[in-house]
């Protein structure tokens, strides 16, 4: 008999989750979002744990807390869009004892109204309103917790496009229809291990691209639904930009730097300077193959984003801010380790909502 968690052949997988996200599009509220005076930032997949060795958020605390600070300050809606804490390893209890600061600092927002909390697979718990008001009431008074929604951008009182946010769960038969039996393996196995070998479940930020079955699945969803929405949504842990190209990761481009070595060199510099030269060369011609390797060609039209994760193994978070009319894929920290935002990829929102719009 085949086991009900296989992975399904490729079309079965996609009109699964076509069908998960057709039902939470149905069911999801819409809401009107002014293009000039939107300011968001979407974070997901956090897995706040219980500070062991099972607990991905701990590396990742201090960029997160710095950037909540930020965005407090500057007037950002925060948008938490699932598995924020990992309540298939720990009990509600567990994880709101050990990260008090933070969700303090999440609470401020929801103080302020500005504050939106989606449940993902991992903290489906949060999806039955009598729980999310016993544990999360003290902190989160009326918190509503939503499994998706519906954001009619406007400019001027007129349509511009449609964003749609979800966790990006639906359809999955791990992660959503038998999450039951995935909830008991991954405390009762997974956790035990993780924690005795104190593995990273996620790796570091260093891809943007369409990866994977179920990436390409929730873009495919995305590019054939009449009304042409724009999904953002979570749970790969893999961020995903759909329409410009990462800005590079180094400083200097390598049509900079060798000139300067040619004239280094020609000049009779020292031995320790030209190394110094010919490594950021190198360096920079390696990172601009790499980033060229992972331009998202393949997200077109660009009607998929995904936030990344706030759980990679090296400590950064990615998120995605939607601020002065542009949609921007950000790190913390900054490529200096400042808590600072990086903008990895940037573009208007009215030149994403037209690509949709056209198709192309």
């Amino acid at each position: 008999m085949r086991s009900p968690f296989a992975r399904p052949d490729p079309a079965t997988y996609k009109r699964e989750i076509k069908q998960g996200l057709d039902r939470a599009f149905g069911a999801a509220p819409e809401q009107e979002l002014e293009l000039g005076t939107a300011r968001l930032i979407v974070f997901s997949d956090h897995h706040k744990g219980a500070r062991d060795g099972a607990d991905d958020f701990q590396r990742c605390e201090r960029a997160y807390n710095a950037a909540l600070a930020y965005y407090l300050a500057s007037g950002h809606r925060l948008v938490a869009l699932g598995d924020v804490e990992e309540l298939w390893e720990c009990a509600p209890a567990e994880v709101i004892g050990s990260y008090p600061q933070t969700l303090g600092l999440e609470a401020e927002f929801h103080k302020a109204g500005r504050y939106d909390r989606f449940f993902g697979n991992h903290d489906d718990l949060w999806g039955e309103p009598r729980q999310v008001s016993k544990r999360l009431g003290n902190l989160f008074p009326h918190l509503s917790v939503r499994e998706a929604l519906k954001l009619r951008v406007t400019s001027q009182g007129s349509t511009v496009g449609l964003l749609f946010l979800a966790h990006g769960h639906q359809g999955t038969r791990d992660s959503d229809r038998f999450s039951g039996v995935s909830r008991l393996f991954v405390r009762h196995v997974w956790r035990p291990l993780q924690r005795k070998l104190r593995m990273a479940s996620t790796t570091p930020a260093v891809d943007w691209e369409l990866r994977g079955a179920h990436d390409t699945a929730m873009f495919e969803w995305a590019r054939g639904h009449g009304d042409k929405p724009v999904l953002i949504a979570g749970h790969t842990h893999r961020p995903v930009f759909g329409s410009s190209k990462p800005e590079l990761e180094t400083d200097r481009k390598s049509s900079e730097i060798e000139p300067e070595l040619l004239e280094r060199e020609a000049a009779g510099a020292g031995q320790g300077e030209l190394a110094r030269l010919r490594a950021e060369l190198e360096w920079a011609r390696a990172e601009e193959r790499r980033v060229r390797n992972q331009t998202p060609g393949s997200v077109s039209p660009p009607c998929y984003f995904n936030t990344g994760c706030c759980s990679f193994g090296d400590g950064d978070i990615t998120g995605l801010e939607i601020a002065d009319g542009a949609i921007r894929l950000v790190r913390w920290p900054d490529r200096d380790g400042k808590p600072t935002p990086l903008t990895l990829a940037s573009e208007p929102l009215t030149d994403v909502f037209g690509a949709v719009a056209d198709g192309v």
